[in-house]
């Protein structure tokens, strides 16, 4: 006979007891099930005891989550989340040093479960692991264990990190800045900082007070990924709360005490594998440095301005007037004028008044910085280049002015120059950090390159358009490469040639016209069946394969990993909580489970409810091409299975 729907086959377990094997009715009260299963053993009071699943996080059961319990589901039987809280609570209590360590070993296996968080919280948890935290009697495992299980209760944002307090985030601040301290505290002191910079801006101004930046450089140098990865976070919380101007002062102040060097050589060129964390942090360090240029990048030339005519007037002497010379010796005014404009025509600017040229922001001043950088880092080049083509009398001369100005406005966009730091993205450049003036470097080779594309394209004035839409290509091609140093980008770059880009168009185009063509239709429909078949069975490999996902939470960007596979049997999706570093698990050993028939639909993008709760800003823009939802039947409700794709790729 065939159970009733609501009706599920499964084993409970008890320590020191034979496993009983009930049909389980979801409809039935969960206080009755309890009961039933208590009597079985002779077990009094069933209000003491609760069921977890067996494996993974060993979560509680309850009334909400009761429907993940599926045939085959291993459940065992425990002690209540209410008196099990109570009893660990007594052992941070202990005189014992062994208890202690003990209770604290409990409460961080159950601490990322909401419903016995809630009791701990309940009964003042947080404030008797602050005391431990706070007394440091042990500086040990047991203060360890103590942050993490603080850091796990905290991660489920029942209490508010605003709500911490002076005295206890100073003790904190006191571990990170000890330099005799035991290796698993510092990484778990300093995440829990980043937290709370990243949360409450009254207490990141004091963290930033109490940390100084030399400390965060010691913890870098120290060759442990994880203290490193955990100094990072720190440290770009504390450069994106600063203000603008502080930003400046604290990348100054690191770059001078060489750290772009030190993360070149030996944490991006590290013999062991970068991490995704690690990754994510450079990328936020290079968009905050790349982010200083944005207040020229939006100022205009201010025609006004004895400081930045004269720098325009350098601009033109380094082009046109030997050293030691001026213009016009012995000339009147109106003649030294005359020539000015005629020789700033001649540098490329449309109108001989430069400053008209400068006005348009962006690129603003930053074209200016960069012209002036290119004239006295590659003064032979830029002499080249100007002199080059401003003795063409053939109408292929090259305008260096306006094809630097444009030039500085397409590197902007390609290195997103301005733009809000993505949640998710890992996408830094390699030779950022192996340069300094990394901007105005890629400057000076792009160029020089369009000079070259120019020349190769026979182009003139009507075709600027179109040669700065083939060096955005051949830039855009050169950058993705992720090149490891300025000359490997110069040499790449150069070897893309105007007939290169042609060919790539070419094949681009005929691929594409290919798939399009009439006879290529036909066949195509004829075998769609079949294509269709393979094409859902690599997707069901896919899925069964698995894919790891990282969490993201609304106060900040969590390091924690998950997986979610498809069971062998296309029957359910498997998916649970994994560490960064360790292979992918096997379906068996993921804790969650969900049908594949109680799956609603798929949703993506702004439809997704973890993309709704955090709004529609530009910050939130990646997380929305790469977010999709699944939701399904939770009972009577409707419920989601949220994620972000790690890549566009991986999301297509």
């Amino acid at each position: 006979m065939v159970p009733p729907r609501n009706v599920v086959k499964i084993a409970v377990q008890m320590r020191d007891a034979i496993p009983q094997l009930i049909q389980l009715d979801q409809a039935k009260p969960l206080a009755a099930v309890l009961k039933e299963v208590c009597d079985a053993w002779s077990l009094p009071h069933s209000e003491r005891y609760a069921l977890q699943f067996a494996d993974g996080h060993r979560r509680y059961i309850t009334e909400n989550n009761r429907t993940e319990i599926k045939n085959g589901s291993i459940l065992c039987l425990s002690t209540a989340p209410d008196l099990e809280a109570e009893r660990l609570l007594r052992g941070l209590q202990s005189e014992s040093c062994e208890g202690r360590r003990e209770a604290l070993q409990h409460l961080v296996l159950l601490a990322p479960d909401m419903t016995f968080t809630r009791e701990v919280i309940s009964r003042d948890g947080l404030q008797r692991l602050g005391s431990i935290i706070e007394d440091g009697d042990d500086l040990g495992e047991v203060l360890a264990l103590a942050l993490r299980a603080f850091l796990e209760l905290m991660e489920h944002g029942v209490v508010s990190w605003e709500t911490l307090s002076i005295p206890f985030v100073r003790k904190v601040v006191c571990y990170v800045n000890m330099n005799l301290m035991d290796a698993s505290v510092q990484p778990l002191a300093l995440g829990l900082l980043e937290s709370v910079t990243l949360s409450s801006p009254a207490l990141g101004q004091l963290v930033k007070s109490e940390v100084p930046l030399d400390r965060l450089l010691v913890h870098l140098q120290v060759m442990n990924q994880q203290l490193q990865t955990k100094a990072m976070a720190l440290l770009t919380a504390l450069l994106q709360g600063a203000s603008a101007a502080e930003r400046k002062h604290m990348l100054d102040y690191l770059w001078q005490r060489n750290l772009r060097q030190f993360i070149y050589k030996h944490i991006i060129h590290s013999a062991a594998p970068l991490g995704d964390e690690m990754a994510h942090h450079l990328y936020v360090l290079q968009a905050l440095t790349l982010g200083l240029l944005e207040p020229r990048m939006r100022t205009p030339l201010d025609p006004y301005s004895q400081e930045q005519r004269e720098q325009l007037q350098a601009l033109r002497q380094a082009a046109f007037e030997p050293e030691g010379e001026s213009l016009g010796t012995g000339l009147s005014a109106d003649r030294r004028r005359s020539l000015c404009a005629r020789e700033f025509r001649k540098l490329g600017f449309s109108n001989s008044n430069p400053a008209q040229d400068l006005e348009r922001v962006p690129p603003g001043l930053l074209a200016l910085d960069n012209m002036l950088y290119f004239s006295r880092h590659a003064p032979s080049a830029y002499s080249r280049f100007v002199l080059e083509n401003s003795s063409r009398e053939d109408k292929h001369e090259c305008p260096f002015a306006r094809s630097s100005i444009q030039l500085t406005v397409l590197l902007c966009e390609l290195l997103h120059v301005g733009e809000p730091c993505s949640e998710t993205a890992q996408d830094f450049s390699p030779m950022f950090f192996g340069q300094d003036q990394s901007f105005h470097e890629l400057f000076c080779v792009s160029i020089q390159l369009l000079n070259k594309t120019w020349k190769e394209m026979r182009a003139t004035q009507e075709d600027f358009d179109k040669v700065t839409q083939v060096v955005r290509e051949q830039l855009a091609r050169t950058l993705a490469l992720k090149p490891s140093s300025l000359e490997l980008f110069r040499t790449k770059v150069n070897a893309l040639t105007y007939g290169e880009v042609l060919r790539l168009r070419q094949t681009e185009r005929l691929h594409q016209e290919g798939t399009l063509a009439p006879p290529i239709l036909e066949l195509r429909e004829k075998l769609k069946p079949e294509l269709m078949g393979l094409i859902r069975q690599q997707r069901l490999l896919r899925l069964c394969e698995g894919t790891l996902f990282r969490k993201i939470s609304s106060r900040r960007r969590q390091d924690k990993l998950w997986f979610c596979c498809l069971s062998p049997n296309h029957k359910v999706l498997q998916y649970g909580d994994v560490e960064e570093g360790v292979g992918p698990p096997t379906p068996e050993s993921l804790p969650e489970q969900l049908p594949v028939a109680n799956i609603r639909a798929l949703l993506t993008g702004k439809d997704c409810p973890h993309v709704r709760e955090k709004g529609s800003g530009k910050q939130n823009k990646d997380v929305c091409e790469l977010a999709f939802s699944v939701s399904y039947d939770h009972g009577e409700e409707e419920a989601y299975l949220n994620f972000v794709a790690p890549s566009k790729r991986e999301m297509g």
